[in-house]
């Protein structure tokens, strides 16, 4: 079965959230969905139907991290998997420097990991987009393996030009991008990952990535927002 995760960024409040939740309540038809709200609501996503996720934790369990949320309080909340490494968190929060401790910190308090890579529009028309993956993933995990299974860590591949810009890869460059990722992470590591796409994502382009068949899931941004619009897109996935 596919997985569906739903990054919400900072989107939606307290009136769109309940709102939403009964639009989407025992309608997923028994779809794989992670949704990834803010912080502040993942305590109002518990439902057997779903699954939740939080957009990011910070690289220390607790400590002098002001605006930063602890894996621990997190876990609280519900949370069984956890985006780290979006291409945003990279821009805006210089996220290089900490992925492979918080990779570390998920795997130990067993919080599955949804890692981002992907490339930029110079690097894409470089033809540098495997370069570009190979150190995003060796930044993730080549300290890490101690920590990584098969069963605890995702690969979500996000071109940087596709995010929000309704501008995706051919089924082919994403089709044999995907292919180069699992391959290099099991030749390199001895892992078999699932690999998710993202960038663009809706329910107008599902039905042309679904002919992609080592496509496990996908990372949606925008188009998880409405949830009249997501349960249309979902309910066209495999």
């Amino acid at each position: 079965m596919k997985l569906i995760c739903a990054n919400f960024k900072m989107n939606l409040l307290k009136k769109d959230i309940n709102l939403y939740l009964k639009k989407i309540n025992n309608n997923l038809n028994n779809k794989k969905v992670i949704f990834f709200p803010s912080n502040i609501y993942i305590k109002d996503f518990h439902d057997k139907n779903y699954l939740v996720g939080a957009q990011d934790i910070s690289f220390q369990e607790f400590g002098a991290c002001t605006g930063d949320t602890s894996i621990l309080q997190l876990k609280e909340l519900g949370i069984t998997y956890t985006l780290i490494g979006h291409s945003e968190r990279r821009q805006f929060f210089n996220d290089d420097l900490y992925i492979s401790k918080k990779i570390a910190l998920a795997a130990k308090h067993k919080i599955k990991i949804i890692l981002c890579i992907g490339e930029s529009i110079e690097e894409f028309k470089d033809n540098k987009t495997l370069e570009i993956l190979k150190k995003e993933i060796d930044l993730a995990l080549k300290n890490n393996l101690k920590y990584l299974t098969t069963s605890n860590i995702i690969i979500a591949y996000e071109p940087i030009w596709a995010i929000g810009t309704n501008k995706i890869p051919t089924n082919l460059c994403i089709q044999e991008t995907i292919s180069l990722i699992k391959k290099y992470i099991f030749t390199t590591y001895n892992l078999k990952v699932k690999v998710l796409y993202g960038g663009s994502v809706n329910e107008n382009n599902i039905l042309e990535l679904e002919k992609i068949k080592n496509i496990d899931g996908y990372l949606i941004g925008s188009s998880s927002l409405n949830p009249d619009n997501f349960l249309t897109l979902i309910n066209k996935i495999n």
